[in-house]
């Protein structure tokens, strides 16, 4: 049975979905950083009403968003007016994980949703409301697509794997997501590029997606991906093997399973 902290998740994602749905095609596009980075009108108004229904359920529950500047806040209030939570509980959200495909009209985004407690991931969705594709899980209770359980693929090797990456918003020459990229072209079954961290985890958790690996993740992009893809009996680390972590920048490695992990690691660092 679903947690009270599921409940609110869902009925979050499914409210952003509904308001990503409807602006879906009707945005203008604003630059965080440079033209590569972008923000649309979607993503704030999708985020507000995550906001609104997780603080109307848990007030005191901390809050980082891709569009809010810091975790450390309860943002119920103004920005000028935010008041300061101690609570281990903190929401992390991506309103919109996609946005460049978004913007194109390209339907293949979604909201990503993760609670973590003490730092660790306990409860997620991810949900991809023109597809219709809601992804959810708690920890130690599996992971379900549209209420059905989902487990990751059984490939254990690259060269019969379909696998992912996710590139920097600027990626240059030497970036170690293209290195590894040219490295496994030749190596794995095939390569995609969706456009969205968090899909590709929720894909790799679906047994869709075999791996997939990002050096530059927020973790707005990858929190709830990576307890979608453990409770589907994957595997996450970070590219040089080590444990996961929640920091930002943060690089995030998912595979199917250990065998699988163990070939693409040596792949990433040799």
């Amino acid at each position: 049975m679903s947690s009270s902290y599921l409940t609110v998740c869902e009925s979050a994602a499914r409210s952003a979905g509904e308001v990503l749905r409807t602006m879906f095609g009707k945005i203008h596009v604003r630059h965080k950083k440079n033209i590569f980075d972008l923000v649309t009108e979607a993503d704030v108004a999708a985020q507000k009403v995550i906001e609104q229904t997780i603080f109307e359920h848990f007030p005191q529950h901390r809050f980082l968003g891709e569009e809010t500047t810091s975790g450390l806040f309860n943002t119920t209030n103004q920005s000028s007016d935010h008041k300061i939570s101690s609570s281990q509980y903190c929401w992390i959200v991506d309103p919109l994980d996609g946005t460049t495909n978004y913007v194109h009209g390209l339907p293949l985004f979604c909201t990503s949703i993760a609670l973590l407690y003490e730092n660790n991931v306990i409860c997620a969705v991810i949900y991809n409301p023109m597809m219709e594709e809601f992804y959810s899980a708690e920890t130690g209770q599996g992971v379900f697509l549209n209420g059905k359980p989902i487990h990751v693929s059984l490939r254990e090797t690259l060269g019969e794997s379909l696998v992912s990456v996710s590139f920097p918003t600027m990626t240059k020459e030497n970036d170690p997501d293209l290195r590894t990229f040219l490295k496994a072209i030749s190596v794995c079954q095939a390569i995609r590029r969706t456009g969205s961290t968090a899909l590709n985890l929720a894909f790799v958790a679906a047994g869709r997606l075999d791996a997939s690996w990002s050096f530059q993740c927020h973790p707005w992009d990858m929190s709830a991906g990576t307890l979608l893809v453990q409770e589907a009996g994957g595997i996450v680390t970070q590219p040089n093997g080590s444990p996961i972590t929640f920091n930002d920048p943060a690089p995030v490695c998912a595979v199917a399973n250990k065998t699988l992990h163990s070939e693409l690691i040596k792949l990433i660092n040799e």
